[in-house]
């Protein structure tokens, strides 16, 4: 199928879902504090959540015949591993740095890989792109903070290692005498993801990016910010993901999800055993609790989207 009907199909099956999950949340009202939540969200982030990164190793094969080197899976996993690694060491040496510069890449990241490649490719002004993509991208962050600001807060200072992120102390944010300005400047950033999502110059995806917009914001107004982050990282950023980069490196058949799943799989494997083991180790020092899953989540993540954003990026580049 032609990847610009199946992106505008992608968007329309992400909104119903999303819709649905909000009717169920209305009448059900599950609460999002208790563990099988948190244990549910876990095992969609590491299965279908990271499975879009598990063609990294194809990516890592092609990079190596772009610059006529013998593919060394070895030496592939060898170099993605240890700047996973240096991040990690970075994370909690600098944490504060370092979670700014994730939620700065990962915006650009989510924008980026959600908007079609016909849209990206119409205009070289790369500033302008990356400022595109920046506002399309940081809805997921934007909305977590305008509809559950202590929450999304109190998330970013645990992973942050850093009481004092934000200049904001142990989630204690109701009683700020500027909370008025957090929530205008929230006004002013709203008003930035909306023209990331619509201003593109073509009729043809302009109903299924402001789906995609809406499913974001309905998603946080129903759904605490893990939840909501779980939904679209998974069934938005993920499959759309996959099905890109399944097209790019696998071909257009019909049989090109089937070989990426196969392909996919035994990274996807590694990585989703990697977290699960560090959860338990966490669980050792302490009562098992969300707060475990919520740290290795967001902070494994964080090590692994570098590798892969840098990998993209060596890619495009020399493809062009």
């Amino acid at each position: 199928m032609d990847l610009k009907i199946l992106h505008n199909k992608h968007s329309n099956y992400f909104f119903l879902l999303t819709i649905f999950l909000c009717l169920l949340q209305f009448f059900i009202k599950i609460d999002s504090d208790q563990a099988w939540v948190y244990i549910t969200c876990f095992f969609l982030i590491i299965t279908v959540g990271m499975s879009h990164g598990g063609l990294d190793n194809l990516k890592g094969k092609k990079l190596f015949n772009k610059f006529k080197l013998k593919s060394s899976f070895l030496l592939f996993y060898l170099a993605y591993i240890s700047i996973a690694i240096l991040i990690l060491i970075l994370w909690f040496n600098f944490s504060q740095m370092s979670l700014w510069t994730f939620l700065i890449l990962a915006s650009y990241h989510f924008g980026k890989e959600d908007t079609p490649d016909v849209l990206i490719s119409k205009n070289k002004n790369k500033l302008f792109m990356f400022l595109k993509f920046f506002a399309r991208g940081s809805t997921v962050i934007v909305m977590a903070l305008f509809f559950n600001f202590e929450k999304t807060i109190g998330i970013l200072q645990f992973i942050s290692t850093d009481e004092y992120f934000m200049g904001f102390y142990a989630m204690d944010v109701a009683g700020l005498e500027w909370q008025d300005n957090i929530r205008w400047s929230l006004y002013f950033f709203i008003l930035i993801n909306v023209w990331g999502h619509i201003y593109f110059k073509s009729k043809k995806y302009w109903g299924s990016l402001l789906q995609d917009f809406l499913s974001i914001v309905f998603l946080n107004v129903f759904f605490e910010p893990f939840i909501a982050f779980t939904v679209y990282f998974c069934f938005l950023h993920s499959i759309r993901h996959s099905l890109l980069w399944s097209s790019k490196l696998l071909g257009k058949t019909k049989n090109s999800l089937k070989e990426f799943l196969m392909k996919s799989f035994p990274l996807t494997l590694i990585t989703a055993l990697i977290f699960i083991i560090s959860v338990y180790l966490l669980s050792l020092f302490g009562d098992f609790s969300g707060v475990h899953i919520i740290l290795v989540t967001f902070v494994g993540l964080a090590s692994l989207t570098f590798p892969h954003i840098l990998l993209e990026y060596l890619i495009e580049k020399n493809e062009k």
